[in-house]
């Protein structure tokens, strides 16, 4: 690995913690700014939320020992139902994932953070620091933040994600391009006897579509999202009503939720940039090739993303040359993914009746193999 000098990653969540990690795995010291305080319970996360990891990225954590038997579980299928309820599709994503040695997860997203955090020094991560803006200069990068504090860098990395500070440093103000769809989601204490264990349930509706998965440790996971402008957020009693006719498991877990911990969002992307690189920063993540849920991607290609910078720099004996794989390994795919993630709100989420009954018989009739080859994919990260 060669010197890369004074590293400054932008960021601590999944894609700056996990590039800090491949980074020390390979002799390397960095320090990771991330603009939250840390809470009372040692955590910058506030609310808490969850996510897929596919087999392909749990692999990477699993080569940086990262521990993740107290961050989520296991996952062994995704049950598609459409908005009655009525199965329409299987995913065997254990079977698949164990093809590629290395299971997928639903994960507790502070909890990934806090077993990435367990594996790096101390002296790490810096807390309440605020990117406010960034300099330039002939032999360095100098990094302002919002408390009036700087740093001098010789290698910034952009992982502070859709609304990045670096990303502007390096390809000037980018538009985000909402969705039309906004959402709510959260993690609760539950149990219910239509949700089987280790279990991925997506629900997919007229004009919206919800999802349910067991992260372990009696905690569920969900998701709720709808069709409209960027909206106001909800009251809790406006999202249950979204789902009175709905599968009735879906209203029975968000009903349990207390509603100061329920998120809620509007999802945007962003499009693809035209470099991801300038000088001496590089942008990863969502700072790069920002995306919407839809195509249960996101923290995923931030691991990747991580692995594959890391790897560059191994390979080579300059920093320009690195910076430059790396953009060229990952642009075009990570592209490919938005795009999907536009493509998935569209299906998931049919407004017409007539077109999510014709949607929900072409998957009920999907040959197994089919579904299995869609598990496959969606492990390997294809």
């Amino acid at each position: 690995m060669q010197n890369l000098g004074r590293v400054a990653i932008v960021g601590g969540g999944v894609a700056g913690l996990t590039l800090a990690l491949a980074l020390k795995r390979a002799g390397v010291h960095c320090s990771v700014y991330e603009k939250h305080r840390l809470t009372d319970e040692g955590s910058f996360q506030k609310r808490a939320s969850g996510f897929t990891l596919w087999s392909y990225a749990i692999a990477r954590l699993i080569e940086w020992g990262v521990d993740l038997r107290h961050a989520g579980i296991e996952l062994e299928q995704t049950e598609i139902r459409n908005q009655n309820g009525e199965l329409i599709a299987l995913m065997p994503v254990g079977d698949a994932s164990r093809k590629f040695g290395a299971p997928s997860y639903e994960i507790r997203r502070g909890d990934l953070l806090a077993a990435i955090l367990a594996e790096l020094p101390p002296e790490t991560l810096k807390t309440d620091y605020m990117c406010s803006g960034i300099r330039e200069h002939a032999d360095y990068v100098e990094l302002q933040f919002a408390s009036g504090k700087r740093v001098q860098a010789d290698l910034v990395i952009g992982a502070d994600g859709i609304h990045s500070a670096v990303r502007k440093q390096v390809a000037g103000d980018v538009a985000l391009r909402y969705s039309g769809y906004s959402g709510a989601s959260g993690v609760t204490r539950c149990t219910h006897p239509d949700l089987p264990p280790q279990t991925h349930v997506d629900v997919w509706g007229r004009g919206g579509k919800a999802g349910m998965a067991d992260v372990g440790d009696g905690n569920i996971r969900w998701y709720l999202t709808w069709k409209g402008n960027a909206e106001s957020p909800k009251s809790l009693e406006e999202i249950l009503a979204r789902l009175e006719k709905w599968y009735a498991p879906v209203h029975a877990v968000v009903s349990t939720t207390p509603k100061e911990e329920i998120i809620q969002n509007s999802y945007y992307d962003i499009a693809p940039l035209r470099e991801w690189v300038r000088g001496n920063l590089v942008l990863l993540g969502d700072a790069a090739h920002a995306t919407t849920p839809f195509a249960a991607m996101g923290a995923n290609m931030a691991i990747e993303d991580a692995w594959e910078l890391a790897t560059a720099f191994a390979k080579t004996r300059s920093v320009r040359e690195a910076l430059q794989i790396f953009e060229n390994s990952r642009k075009k795919r990570t592209e490919e993914i938005v795009r999907h993630g536009r493509r998935m709100s569209r299906l998931t989420q049919l407004h017409s009746p007539i077109a999510a009954w014709l949607r929900d018989q072409a998957f009920s009739h999907m040959p197994e193999k089919e579904m299995e080859k869609v598990a496959v994919a969606m492990a390997a990260g294809e």
